[in-house]
């Protein structure tokens, strides 16, 4: 009995192993969200890009819009949230910090592979320089004045770049892809997500490469550098649509997520409070507030802070979320005449999107007022886009932003370079 097991093991072993290795060999395939140096072609690079921007975000749009007071993550779960985004110091290698670093420097990473490929033309090298600024700008939104990393070689011990330093880089990205993206044939040699509709060949996508590098120009007071972008995509800015412009896609697909910003609005618990400075500062009749909130019955409180106000910028889970969008350069335009002293064009910009908003017009806009005012239709414009906490910081307002907490030691935080990223 014993020899006639071991025979029947014998020949059915071989049978196992040819099943299991072919098995495995069907799902050995590349991932296009996640290409390796072996599988990566321009396309993987590319939709591995486009999925890379999306890793994180939601934990990326958290840290942003709690430091910006423009809502708060009341997570009982993870008191960080409310805790050391408040109150400071962030976790040098906590995830609030990490997570949307290495997403965006995986991008870069991607970006950097294209660069090198012999396969990459043309447009596929103006893809890749406006994408890696558009992350190094992200990770500056976060680190400010800590900078950022421009060496991408993983040596730690080379110093991290000062904040100046990465504008530059910024600027020279976008200038460079701007000048391959003009050099390239008619068409991408590869295709792009519904995100990049109206804005998917080399020629269009040299508009969102504009409207990224006006900007950064208007961060940086760039006045000039900031209105000759804005010119180069004014088709796109006076469009008759506001909410034409890049946006993040999401899908229920192998290897994609959903939008982490929606959350019902009548849920029995919800995550994502607005702060209700967004309602007390808001202006009777303003349609954008309507749009973007609804006052609960009931009020959320979690670790010392309390919010009604729920956020409906958002219907659904896979719902787009904006990158740019023509209302955005039409605000850009608006702080570019208020810097050059122009303060009747500037009023006229703000003036067009008020009435769409149900509002009375300005009158007197001045240089008394006008950062004020186009601060406040950014802010009610731009809701939930993570805008707020860079507008305050450019113009030296973030003291102005609500401290609910002043007993706990609440303050405008910034993000420190990751430890990971820093030698000892």
């Amino acid at each position: 009995m014993k020899n006639l097991i071991n025979k029947k093991i014998t020949r059915v072993l071989p049978i196992v192993f040819i099943l299991f290795w072919t098995g495995c060999e069907d799902l050995d395939f590349p991932d296009p969200n996640n290409p390796t140096d072996d599988t990566a072609t321009i396309q993987s690079l590319v939709t591995g890009s486009e999925a890379g921007l999306r890793s994180g975000f939601g934990v990326y749009m958290r840290d942003l819009l709690v430091i910006g007071r423009e809502a708060y993550y009341l997570e009982p779960a993870d008191p960080r949230y409310t805790g050391e985004l408040l109150t400071g110091p962030i976790d040098p290698g906590g995830f609030l910090c990490y997570t949307p670093w290495a997403a965006n420097y995986k991008v870069v990473k991607n970006c950097l592979t294209i660069l090198n490929s012999n396969d990459a033309d043309n447009g596929a090298k103006g893809f890749a320089q406006t994408l890696q600024a558009y992350c190094l700008m992200r990770v500056l939104n976060l680190t400010d004045t800590n900078g950022a990393r421009l060496n991408y070689d993983g040596d730690i011990n080379v110093d991290v770049a000062t904040k100046a330093e990465v504008l530059a880089e910024i600027e020279s990205l976008l200038d460079a892809g701007l000048s391959n993206l003009q050099s390239a044939e008619s068409s991408f040699s590869f295709t792009l997500s519904s995100g990049f509709d109206s804005f998917n060949t080399p020629a269009t996508f040299a508009h969102f490469n504009r409207g990224l590098r006006a900007r950064i120009a208007v961060l940086q007071d760039d006045w000039s550098a900031a209105q000759t972008a804005l010119t180069s995509c004014a088709d796109w800015m006076n469009s008759s649509d506001d909410d034409m412009g890049v946006y993040h896609v999401f899908s229920s697909g192998a290897n994609d997520g959903d939008n982490q910003m929606y959350e019902a609005s009548d849920a029995a618990t919800i995550k994502l409070m607005v702060h209700p400075s967004y309602l007390t500062d808001a202006e009777s009749g303003d349609t954008r507030l309507t749009s973007n909130v609804v006052v609960r019955s009931d009020t959320i409180k979690y670790d010392g802070l309390e919010s009604y106000l729920a956020p409906t910028v958002y219907s659904g889970s896979y719902d787009p979320v904006p990158i740019i969008r023509a209302v955005e350069l039409q605000l850009l335009q608006a702080e570019v005449h208020i810097g050059n002293g122009d303060y009747s064009s500037a009023e006229t910009i703000m003036n067009s999107i008020r009435a769409v908003a149900g509002l009375a017009v300005y009158s007197g806009t001045d240089a008394t007022n006008a950062v004020n005012r186009v601060l406040h239709e950014k802010r009610y414009s731009l809701f939930l886009e993570g805008h707020r906490l860079g507008d305050m910081r450019h113009y030296g307002k973030t003291d102005e932003l609500p401290i609910d907490r002043p007993d706990r030691g609440d303050s405008i935080v910034t993000f420190p370079i990751p430890e990971a990223e820093t030698p000892g």
